[in-house]
């Protein structure tokens, strides 16, 4: 199983060509582009330009040795404004499919439509998204670019307390992966989601499946918070998490999204910090035979 990582907190510290060439040099095989920044009117990718940019920065990447295994769409944008997600949102959703295709990205996360609540609306907000994902799946099918629908929790709007959201329970997310009966659309499975929602990963690996699940993002948490940090460093069963993606063959890579981690290093610590992480996902996938 080859080790990824996302790009974000890297790249936003250090720069795009050096943020990258760090994690490489680390010992990651590949990463995960993460484009979150594409949510300001002030990104490059934004830019009049932004193919040449991406153009570029695709041949420092081959230049280096460094591939994308998968990549992360934009997604904090204020969708509940109808404006906002149909001439904000969703195009640049989409252009960030474009620009995932042109770095070689295989895979590209894209959060679900969720911005109401959702228990008491599931039928409407899961069909809301069938249509979403379909609608995505012919330009995804012309990039060659397949997208990973992640599972969400949210917070109830009375009681401040954590529930399920789309896709948060494993029966859900793998109903609406059939649904949308596309093999341009996988599930991307968040770990550390399932325990804040109530469920176990192990458990929730096992009811994806081989054919469903593509792509995860691997981090640890106390059940209570998001806290997106290494395995080892929260509760969650990571020897457990293991044998599930043995047992179902799992055939993605070991990706993080632990990013919070690293946050608490000056600049000269941060390559160390960066290759420990590199270690302990080796140590993890060692204990299996993928």
């Amino acid at each position: 199983m080859l080790i990824s990582t996302q790009t974000g907190h890297s790249v936003g510290r250090l720069g795009f060509e050096q943020g990258v060439l760090t994690l490489k040099n680390a010992g990651y095989d590949c990463l995960d582009l993460s484009l979150f920044e594409m949510i300001r009117d002030d990104s490059p990718y934004i830019a009049g330009d932004w193919r040449k940019l991406v153009e570029e920065r695709k041949a420092f990447c081959d230049a280096n040795g460094i591939i994308f295994n998968q990549s992360h769409a934009p997604f904090s944008f204020a969708w509940a404004d109808e404006n906002i997600r149909e001439n904000i949102a969703k195009p640049r959703v989409e252009q960030s499919l474009e620009i995932s295709a042109m770095m070689g990205v295989k895979i590209a996360v894209v959060h679900p439509l969720h911005w109401m609540p959702y228990l008491g609306h599931e039928d409407e907000i899961n069909e809301l998204n069938i249509q979403y994902y379909k609608s995505l799946v012919p330009l995804a099918r012309n990039l060659g670019v397949k997208i990973a629908l992640e599972n969400m929790w949210q917070k109830e709007i009375k009681r401040k307390c954590i529930c399920t959201d789309v896709a948060g329970f494993a029966k859900d997310h793998a109903a609406l992966i059939d649904a949308i009966d596309s093999e341009w659309v996988v599930a991307c499975l968040d770990v550390g989601h399932c325990s804040l929602v109530g469920e176990e990963a192990e458990d929730t690996i096992r009811i994806l499946g081989h054919d469903r699940l593509k792509s995860v993002h691997l981090h640890d948490n106390d059940y209570q918070g998001d806290r997106h940090t290494i395995p080892g460093l929260g509760l969650m069963n990571w020897d457990n998490i293991m044998k599930a993606f043995e047992d179902i063959k799992y055939d993605g890579e070991f990706t993080y999204e632990a990013d919070a981690f690293l946050k608490g290093f000056d600049n000269e610590f941060f390559p160390t910090a960066v290759e420990f992480m590199v270690k302990r996902a080796k140590h993890l996938v060692s204990k299996t035979s993928l």
